[in-house]
């Protein structure tokens, strides 16, 4: 029950410190538009945290750490450290559908329609949408 209590006190410390310190600083403010472009990431971050300290106070279960498990998160999150680095050399739409068809082989999809949308329609969707609707860069 501490390795749980921890980990969710950290997810609680992590998402007030995304809140209040590094998403200010990494979100433009602009004069346009009816929604800022802080309003999405807030609102998750939100969910986020106040869901974690609804669970640091009622939760009482028992939590198990397994290695393995352990191994592959932190494999993730390298893959998920040099996909960005990645993407900030060159270029979210070349970077994008690559990380995200690894990430479905990985888990085991592979069924071709679910492989075609996530790897190419979704990654190619976005960047259209983010980058020539909304004139916005993905780095």
């Amino acid at each position: 029950m501490i390795a749980e209590r921890l980990t969710t006190l950290v997810i609680v410390i992590f998402g007030l410190v995304f809140m209040f310190w590094v998403l200010p600083g990494q979100v433009e403010t602009v004069e346009y538009g009816r929604i800022v472009p802080a309003t999405l990431p807030m609102a998750v971050l939100a969910i986020i945290t106040v869901a974690a300290v609804w669970q640091l106070i009622v939760s009482k279960q028992q939590v198990i750490l397994q290695f393995s498990v352990c191994l592959r998160v932190a494999g993730f999150i390298i893959a998920l450290i040099l996909a960005v680095w990645l993407m900030d050399r060159f270029s979210f739409e070349y970077v994008a559908p690559i990380f995200s068809l690894s990430i479905m082989l990985v888990i085991g999809e592979r069924r071709w329609y679910w492989l075609l949308f996530g790897g190419i329609v979704l990654p190619s969707g976005i960047w259209l949408l983010v980058e020539r609707v909304l004139d916005r860069v993905l780095a």
